[in-house]
């Protein structure tokens, strides 16, 4: 069979798209040896300044600093210009991509979310930025490890990561002390998440808010050193089922189990408009606890100055750990940056100045700072900005170290799955039948792994790798 003919059909048909039919994507994926060269030189011998579209999808504070970061990088140079074209959400964002790719009116430069991926890879639309890694002599310095091999997949660079978080605990200090916690010593497992909760509900304090994000569970499975995929989370070959189905797994469905049948948790779905319920509702004071992004503070600490919410004292703490005794780490979220292999290589280089400007230590000191996304050096975040901000805002640091400890291994490094925004459905639905229908968490586990391996594989055999 040829396998450079199907998959580029298999493709067309899974992406409702047309694609570029480049090298074969065999077991992974192209190699960079195989995709155009990013030469810094396509740039210098252009006329005129270089002008790129970027796809991002930064809301609230964070596209603010968004645009900051952009025009300090339109006035600090003359080849290239950076037009912004923003976006709602990354996963309109990807929708719209892969309908572009009919019309060939793609961005130079496309944001998209973590679990994009290996989706990306699937579209051979774009190159891999271990091409102009190479092209430029870029050196990785002091950038995160665990943060690149996110985005890396069998040794190859794709995507150059960029906004970069983790999920943590936020709980009102004053709810805490009301419901006589100590303040200082948030839960740091599940077990004490549960107990915590169920003492602010009793208390009166209204328990936790919960997203139904699929991201929570895959970082739990993490911190327990547990997989969520196959083929060590796709990373040495792609992922062709998952695999949660397990102790660690059913320690995690038991406590969402268990903080239903305490009446101490009401959930939200992670689409939709009440997407945010979580986070309102504990500035409201419905709940006391939930858990969501870092890269929410920026815009949680503009609604607190405000003062429309006078009983809340926000803490940020890490995510609790599957268990007591867990020895694992925190996987990335968020997002990185991909180069369109369609534009020309001086857009691609130009591309490439830009995603540099945007990692370097001083934007990633004010990009952080603005956010609450990592600071992805640690030149970044040993600078004088952020050091100041930790000091009087320590929340800001919560992401960082779980990012920066622990092992660094396939666990940590997250999963790469080419379905996985359904797959992630599979596992939210298995989620709420524990809250809605009362179903037993075993079986709900077993559930979701059934449902989500049948997706992957589907997705698979429709790209003719199955």
């Amino acid at each position: 069979m040829n396998r450079t003919r199907t998959a580029s059909l298999a493709l067309a048909a899974v992406l409702g798209a047309s694609v570029i039919p480049a090298a074969a994507l065999g077991s992974m994926a192209a190699s960079a040896a195989s995709t155009p060269a990013c030469s810094p030189k396509a740039l210098s011998s252009s006329k005129g300044p270089v002008t790129i579209n970027f796809w991002e999808s930064m809301p609230r504070a964070n596209g603010e600093a968004m645009v900051a970061l952009t025009k300090k990088f339109n006035a600090s140079q003359k080849k290239v210009h950076v037009n912004l074209v923003v976006q709602t959400t990354y996963q309109e964002t990807f929708q719209k991509y892969r309908s572009a790719l009919t019309t060939g009116n793609v961005p130079d430069l496309t944001m998209l979310e973590d679990i994009e991926t290996q989706g990306a890879v699937d579209t051979q639309s774009f190159i891999p930025v271990q091409t102009c890694m190479n092209a430029a002599g870029f050196k990785t310095g002091d950038l995160l490890p665990r943060v690149l091999a996110y985005w890396k997949i069998n040794k190859v660079q794709w995507g150059m990561p960029f906004g970069v978080s983790g999920p943590v605990l936020y709980y009102n200090k004053k709810a805490f002390t009301a419901a006589g916690l100590n303040p200082s010593k948030p839960p740091t497992n599940l077990s004490a998440l549960v107990s915590t909760a169920k003492t602010l509900k009793t208390k009166g304090q209204g328990g936790m808010g919960m997203v139904l994000d699929p991201w929570h569970f895959e970082t739990w499975l993490a911190t327990g050193n547990t997989l969520f995929a196959n083929n060590n989370n796709g990373r040495t070959k792609r992922a062709t089922a998952t695999a949660f189905n397990n102790s660690t797994g059913l320690t995690v469905f038991n406590a969402l189990a268990q903080m239903k049948k305490d009446g101490s948790v009401q959930t939200n779905s992670i689409d939709g408009a009440g997407r945010y319920d979580n986070l309102l509702g504990t500035g409201s004071g419905k709940f006391s606890m939930t858990i969501d992004t870092s890269a929410a503070l920026g815009t949680i600490d503009q609604l607190l100055a405000t003062g429309q919410y006078p009983n809340v004292d926000v803490g940020v703490a890490p995510i609790p750990a599957v268990t007591a005794n867990a020895k694992g780490g925190v996987p990335p979220g968020g997002n990185g940056l991909w180069i369109s292999k369609r534009s020309t290589p001086a857009k691609q280089a130009a591309a490439w100045q830009y995603i540099a400007y945007l990692d370097s230590a001083t934007s990633q000191a004010a990009w952080s700072a603005a956010t609450g996304y990592i600071p992805l050096r640690t030149s970044a975040a040993n600078s004088p900005t952020i050091k100041a901000l930790w000091a009087k805002n320590p929340g800001y640091s919560v992401a960082y170290k779980e990012l920066t400890t622990g092992p660094q291994n396939y666990a940590t490094a997250g999963a790469v799955v080419g379905p996985f925004d359904d797959v992630n459905t599979a596992v939210a639905n298995a989620e709420a039948s524990l809250f809605v229908s009362g179903t037993a968490p075993k079986t709900a586990l077993s559930q979701a792994q059934a449902n989500a391996t049948k997706i992957i594989q589907a997705y698979n055999q429709r790209l003719g790798l199955g």
